[in-house]
């Protein structure tokens, strides 16, 4: 039979009928045939079960996940129906099971089983034309080929001898299969005994073995089972048969057990950096420890260590990450950062965490990091905080420090550190009767250096009733404020005090149409009341003005924050409209929204009142025009101004083949006006073209520009990137190029470039 590496395997199924066959099991043989059970029981419940036992272990541990190309071909070899028959059964009981055409006794001491032999034990299977049984000598010997399989992989040589003695079997020309991956390969000879493997020409990769693009070949191995290491020589990584990386001698893992030693290799270019190479080195401290030494070397800068330390408990976790470049060539200045993370779960309900930050300098991700979100972050937060929670209440403890990143941030701006912050709600939900009440507090130390601090109290106690059916709800609430300041300087202390009054009313209704679709309109108000108060000699330590937009039609307080509590008389109205398909799939909605104002607004951040009479008015819709295909706009009117105050317009497509395109329009008046589009486009199944392009038309500058070549094969993928994005807010730029060869199951070579085309690209997804 001509298997799918284009050579003979003597695997030939012998003509005859299937009542024709003998079966025998262990408890029901003949004295005939008692040398053979005897052999299953010696042999084959020793050495070739421990042969799957050891699993063959070639391979170190990778992961396994697969590419999703339909043509890619079968690692595996052709079997015939019988051997097909043979693998298919299910056999539960323990019992050793043989199944041949013949059973014979040759000479004295000599026997034959042959006619697709197929010996099976749960999962065990061993598939065979002949086998002989020396029993002077306990050897076991095959003709015409063996196949060895159980659930995980299957095993196939020309020709296995087996010695029941000292519990070694060697195989000639042998070919692998995992039966739950693509790793497969070979091996001109293999030695097996209990603990340890010998191999001679060895091969593996996760190709098929007529299609193999990448392999790694040995020319000598030692598997140490026991230890679960082995030891190669003369090892090599061959793509599209071209050597790419060479060790004379190796030490890898056989399982999922951590080793120490290095991984692969990191390799990139930008303007910023020159050529930037890193070569990590993995150390396996103990089973709840390791750490990872990374040797950077970055052209336009100098020599970079890096360093990651990983530990776990029952109970904790944490992560130490540290960087550090002495004499920057560029900056002229010792350069670095330290980032911690740490949580423990001290009880039921409670944890602790704390994440902290900090660089050596404000550049320091402008030179050395790739995203641009991270360079354009103003400033770097550090948190400890314990937290606590039961089934009506919240407990909050925590400091927060802040680093200034932004140049552009004065000293007057720097937000406040907050030494401590103490949370506590309390809260009380009844469904019966559809009454809540409970009660938030909030206490803060606000420190600056140089600047005058506070301690700041913040309580509201508050109750809400609800009346609600299948077709509308009403629910009105009732809040109490009371914030206390106490100053660090002589000051005098400040309170403020007002009740906060709601009324939230929404009704559905829906619409059954013809075609077994529906229509729905949901109308919406909200009252709310907040009597003014005088705030104007209340400083602001946290509070900002919340960007106006459909959820502020419903919040009773514009303001983030306790410093400002804005005084409310006014109604939103809201109304939504959503049409569904006879499968109940949405296929669009429209929401249109407006707040009403009865009183100026007398509350701001600057103390300047305003006097409108009625908010921005917010059109939102949503359109799904297919599976494939969305859309959506949105827009804040401006009616006193005849102007659109914000907008944005989007569209997106994702096909079945992994295809993508996305455009975006964003208007703000005054203040930005961005075009960003990007597509992921599949060429012939194998290829594909990635780009993204990010405009400001206020400033005339590209924010963020790449394009990007992606090929993904049945066992690997390669991808080569360059990339345009500002760095800072001076509008300073950077250009990069990222390559990077990835081999399913193995890993990746060069510097990985898919985080970014995540973030990127809405809806990227990545070949393997």
């Amino acid at each position: 039979m001509k298997n799918r590496f284009g050579k003979v395997f003597c695997f030939k199924p012998f003509p005859m009928q299937e009542n024709a066959r003998t079966v025998r099991d262990t408890n029901t043989c003949s004295t005939q045939s008692t040398h053979s059970t005897w052999l299953a029981k010696r042999s084959l419940r020793s050495v070739y079960a421990q042969m799957f036992l050891c699993g063959f272990m070639v391979l170190w541990y990778m992961p396994t996940s697969q590419a999703s190309l339909v043509d890619c071909p079968v690692a595996d070899i052709l079997l015939s129906p019988v051997q097909q028959q043979c693998l298919n059964q299910e056999i539960n009981n323990n019992k050793i099971n043989l199944l041949a055409s013949h059973s014979q006794r040759i000479s004295e001491g000599e026997f034959l089983l042959s006619g697709d032999v197929c010996i099976m034990q749960n999962d065990l299977r061993m598939l065979t034309p002949e086998i002989y049984y020396h029993q002077a000598k306990k050897i076991f010997d095959t003709n015409g080929g063996v196949l060895l399989q159980n659930k995980d992989q299957r095993i196939a040589a020309k020709s296995a001898k087996f010695n029941s003695i000292d519990m070694t079997a060697n195989l000639d020309q042998v070919d692998y299969f995992f039966l739950d991956s693509a790793m497969n390969g070979k091996a001109s000879h293999l030695l097996l005994n209990e603990s340890k493997s010998s191999l001679t020409g060895l091969t593996f990769s996760t190709c098929a073995p007529q299609q193999r693009d990448w392999e790694i070949v040995a020319k000598t191995a030692e598997l140490n089972h026991e230890e679960g290491v082995g030891t190669f020589k003369g090892m090599s990584l061959r793509f599209k048969d071209v050597p790419i990386l060479y060790l004379p001698w190796a030490k890898l893992p056989l399982n999922d057990d951590r080793r120490t030693g290095l991984l692969i290799p990191g390799f990139s270019y930008s303007d910023n950096t020159g050529i930037d190479l890193s070569l990590p080195y993995y150390i396996n401290i103990a089973p709840q420890f390791d750490a990872t030494l990374t040797p950077r070397y970055l052209q336009e800068h100098g020599l970079m260590l890096g360093a990651e330390f990983r530990y776990l408990s029952p109970r904790s976790r944490g992560v130490f990450e540290g960087a550090y470049l002495p004499s920057d060539n560029l900056r002229n200045s010792d350069r670095g950062l330290i980032n911690y993370t740490h949580q423990t779960r001290l009880a039921r309900g409670w944890r602790f965490n704390s994440n902290l930050n900090h660089v050596t300098d404000s550049q320091y991700y402008e030179d050395f990091s790739s995203s641009s979100y991270i360079t354009s972050t103003p400033y770097l937060s550090s948190t400890v905080n314990v937290q606590g929670s039961g089934n009506n209440w919240q407990f909050f403890a925590g400091i927060n420090d802040f680093q200034v990143l932004s140049q552009s941030i004065t000293t007057q701006n720097e937000p406040y550190q907050t030494l401590p912050e103490l949370g506590f709600n309390w809260f009380q939900y009844d469904y019966q009767k559809q009454l809540n009440y409970g009660v938030s507090t909030e206490l803060i130390n606000f420190y600056r250096e140089d600047s005058g601090g506070a301690w700041r109290s913040d309580i509201r106690p508050w109750v809400e009733k609800q009346w609600s059916n299948a077709w509308g709800y009403v629910k009105p609430k009732l809040q109490y404020r009371s914030t206390h300041y106490q100053f660090d300087d002589n000051r005098t202390d400040l309170s403020r005090n007002l009740p906060i009054a709601s009324m939230d009313l929404g009704m559905s209704f829906e619409k059954q149409l013809d075609d077994g679709g529906f229509n729905s309109l949901e109308p919406r108000l909200f009252y709310v009341y907040a009597p003014e108060r005088n705030q104007t000699d209340i400083p602001i330590f946290d509070s900002r003005e919340l960007t106006f937009g459909s959820s502020l039609l419903f919040q009773t307080n514009r303001f983030s924050g306790a410093d400002r509590q804005s005084d409310m008389n006014q109604v939103s109205a809201a109304l939504t409209h959503r049409s569904f398909d006879p499968n109940g799939r949405e296929q669009w909605n429209l929401t249109v929204g407006q707040i009403k104002y009865f009183d100026d607004q007398m509350v701001q951040i600057n103390n300047q009142p305003e006097d409108l009479t009625k908010s921005p008015l917010v059109i939102e819709y949503n359109h799904f025009l297919s599976r494939y295909w969305n859309a959506g706009l949105s827009l804040h009117y401006d009616q006193a101004q005849s102007e659109v105050e914000r907008g944005l317009f989007r569209v997106q497509r994702k096909g079945d083949n992994q295809s993508v395109f996305n455009f975006a329009y964003r208007f703000r008046r005054n203040q930005l006006e961005q075009f960003d589009t990007s597509f992921v486009i599949p060429i012939k199944d194998q290829h594909r073209l990635i780009a993204r392009w990010n405009y400001s038309t206020r400033s005339n500058k590209t924010i963020e520009a790449l394009f990007g070549y992606e090929r993904k094969n049945c066992c690997w993928a390669f991808r080569l990137m360059a990339r345009h994005y500002i760095t800072d807010e001076q509008g300073q730029s950077n250009n990069g190029i990222y390559a990077e060869i990835q081999l399913n199951g193995l890993g990746s070579i060069g510097r990985n470039p898919r985080r970014i085309l995540k973030q990127s690209i809405p809806g990227y997804q990545e070949a393997f």
